[in-house]
């Protein structure tokens, strides 16, 4: 029952003091009871200081969702004699992959963690070019660097301690000549993101000074989140359930296999030593599955499965005994062009060598506008041409298919696509994947 519907003249008992009355009126927002005891007095109540007899009153109760609003799960700082500790946990939308890489990039540190103007590599080298540049240092317990606080202070050196990739990243960090702390992050993967854990802790006799600018200390995690590439995971994961079925390897150009295939198709992969195509898979829910085959394998708990069938597409005008194949070059692209002129589309879209179709593609515009006159359609030698086979490619297809060759080299296809905006996308992707294969 609904308490605020409760029927005047109920009876109801104070929590506090026992005394019995009986309801006289209730007024809502909020919800008051006014009660009325035997010897005539009239008190008000809310609905928490009042039991109605027959009437279940359960506790209210905070339900908190797994990921907290704002990303914020827990932020406190303490001090006792001598020692001063900070906790910060947050949580990102963003992979663990894209978090190890920010937090291990100290050259950015001055956008983000509070208390930082500079921060410089500390190197043993010659070349002034390399001694000022993160890229020379290498993240190890013991490597040192240097920042400069936003303050009159010089520069003052830090060392890495504790390094465990996409896990832990601890370092000594000092913004005053008096206190040294120990800041350490970890990084804890969830279906939806990561959990970022944030330890600070100084000890000594000044280690009060820790509490100094708490109030923008407790906020270098939600500054992060502002600059941190975000990732959908509700998108991610409808690519990895309901699309499995119709999945396409990217180191197969357009073959299908179903989700459970793909994955087996990439530990395979990765088992033998190919590791480039199970990076290059685009699919991270997928990737993620077989690199996790792959340890339990090497450890014992899983057994290989067997590497899935591959079906073969055909391939567009494929010649028997000679056919357009036997062609060359030049003649193949006036063969297409003769044939787009006739109306005949078709063996044009569907010829495979793109960089030819490319080309007769480019001729016809020219001829139908007057520049360049039509080519003598050239004699195809004796076999003819088999059946053409035709292969639908989807744009999203052609994309993973591009991507996978730029990465491999072979960028010949990619500079011959007519379309501006997908070839600029594919180029963009490939210089991500090249990036996350470092």
């Amino acid at each position: 029952m609904i308490l605020n519907r409760i029927e005047p003249g109920t009876e109801c008992i104070v929590r506090e003091s026992g005394k019995k009355g009986s309801v006289k009126k209730i007024y809502f927002y909020p919800t008051k009871f006014e009660v009325e005891f035997s010897d005539g007095k009239i008190e008000h109540y809310s609905s928490k200081d009042i039991i109605f007899e027959g009437v279940e009153q359960k506790p209210v109760q905070q339900k908190l969702p797994k990921v907290p609003d704002y990303g914020l799960d827990d932020a406190w700082s303490a001090w006792s004699p001598f020692i001063g500790e900070s906790y910060l946990r947050y949580h990102f939308s963003t992979t663990k992959e894209i978090m190890w890489k920010v937090l291990t990039s100290i050259e950015t540190y001055n956008v983000w963690f509070h208390g930082i103007q500079r921060s410089l590599p500390v190197l043993e080298t010659d070349r002034y070019v390399h001694k000022y540049s993160f890229t020379q240092l290498e993240l190890k317990p013991g490597s040192y660097f240097k920042i400069r606080p936003r303050t009159i202070a010089p520069y003052f050196t830090c060392r890495i301690m504790t390094i465990e990739k996409e896990k832990e990243f601890g370092f000594t960090f000092q913004s005053l000549p008096v206190n040294q702390e120990y800041i350490q992050f970890s990084i804890e993967e969830t279906n939806a993101g990561v959990w970022v854990t944030c330890k600070r802790k100084s000890s000594g006799g000044f280690s009060f000074l820790h509490q100094l600018n708490w109030n923008e200390k407790s906020k270098i995690l939600h500054n992060l989140d502002k600059i941190i590439p975000k990732v959908n995971f509700n998108e991610v994961a409808l690519s990895g359930t309901e699309n499995d079925k119709n999945l396409n390897i990217s180191a197969g150009g357009n073959q299908s296999l179903s989700g459970e295939d793909m994955v087996a198709f990439l530990v395979n992969k990765g088992l033998d030593g190919d590791l480039e195509t199970l990076n290059a898979e685009t699919n991270k829910v997928l990737r993620g599955k077989a690199k996790a085959m792959i340890v339990k394998i090497k450890r014992g708990t899983v057994e290989r499965p067997p590497m899935p069938e591959v079906p073969t597409g055909g391939a567009a005008l494929a010649s028997t005994d000679g056919g357009v194949e036997a062609l060359s070059k030049d003649d193949q692209v006036a063969y297409l062009v003769n044939k787009g002129l006739d109306g005949d589309m078709d063996t044009v879209n569907n010829f495979e060598n793109r960089v030819l179709r490319g080309k007769a593609k480019a001729m016809i515009v020219k001829i139908k506008r007057g520049t360049v006159e039509r080519p003598p359609m050239p004699e195809v030698p004796t076999g003819g041409v088999a059946e053409v086979k035709t292969t639908s490619e989807t744009e999203e297809e052609l994309m993973i298919r591009l991507i996978f060759s730029g990465v491999k080299g072979n960028m010949d296809e990619i500079n011959n696509l007519e379309n501006r905006v997908l070839r600029g996308k594919i180029k963009a992707a490939i210089v991500k994947e090249k990036r996350k294969n470092k």
